[in-house]
């Protein structure tokens, strides 16, 4: 069985955390609801499954934001059930949309209404996980009634006090790039000061890496020698490189895996659904 929720410490007795990473879900309370031809929890339920049947132990598995596209308990509960089934560890952080209801759907994006909301209590703040020889730090990058998003001061404080006093290998997860994908319309919508987050990271050697969802894409870049990787939606895919809201109707939904080793070995790739 697992830990109690959220997860503190990961030991491996083969040296190797093997990481799944489930993003921007877009859950509704309606659970046959589709968008674009896709059932989106059919679509997340068909991916978690997929990555737990490969030939690959799964030692922690992290949701990345964007659990729910309306704001519903019955939605969380239904997640959070699904995830504890699998008696792997878990944890999530919020995205916008779980922490802003967006009204008026149907009509272009820059033209819908947006109600801010407070996230759901089990959606983690500041977290630490220990996972062998590396540290998993989760934060909120979330502003509620808006789509950007931004660290705020204390994060960042906590985030020098974790790296100052923890010298393992780090990960940073958040929901929000860091880093532009050359797409106008999301990249307006990244974590606002990123090149505040980048230089506090760049004080300390042993981060590694930043993960984050929001662009419903598979991205992968070094930020002055420090790893930036993006996922696939569990859902459906924005069109890569296009300048306006565009949606990818050839992309099929997928996730990343990580692969945590000794000495600050990573490896990362991206699986797609395979039908």
């Amino acid at each position: 069985m697992i830990s109690s929720y959220p997860p503190t410490h990961i030991h491996t007795t083969d040296n190797i955390v093997n990481v799944l990473q489930l993003t921007d879900l877009h859950l509704y309370t309606d659970p046959k609801k589709t968008v674009e031809g896709r059932n989106c929890q059919a679509d997340f339920e068909r991916c978690l499954t997929q990555a737990l049947n490969e030939d690959r132990r799964c030692d922690l598995i992290l949701l990345t934001g964007d659990l729910v596209n309306e704001i519903d308990n019955a939605i969380y509960e239904r997640i959070f059930a699904k995830l504890s089934a699998t008696n792997i560890a878990f944890a999530c952080i919020a995205g916008n949309h779980d922490v802003t209801d967006e009204l008026y759907p149907e009509r272009p994006f820059d033209k819908r209404q947006l109600v801010a909301q407070p996230p759901d209590s089990r959606l983690l703040t500041h977290h630490c996980i220990q996972a062998n020889d590396w540290q998993i730090l989760l934060v909120d990058s979330s502003i509620p009634g808006q789509v950007k998003g931004k660290l705020p001061k204390q994060t960042k404080s906590w985030l020098t006090k974790q790296l100052s006093n923890n010298h393992r290998a780090t990960i940073l997860v958040l929901h929000h790039h860091l880093v532009p994908v050359h797409s106008k319309w999301i990249d307006a919508h990244m974590a606002e000061g990123a090149e505040e987050i980048w230089q506090l990271l760049h004080q300390f050697d042993h981060v590694k890496a930043v993960l984050s969802g929001h662009v419903h894409q598979a991205f992968h870049t070094q930020y002055k020698g420090i790893d930036f990787y993006t996922s696939p939606s569990t859902c459906y895919q924005f069109k890569i490189g296009s300048d306006e809201f565009a949606l990818d109707k050839f992309a099929k939904p997928g996730y990343r895996w990580l692969q945590l080793g000794n000495n600050g070995y990573l490896e990362s790739w991206v699986k797609r659904l395979d039908t």
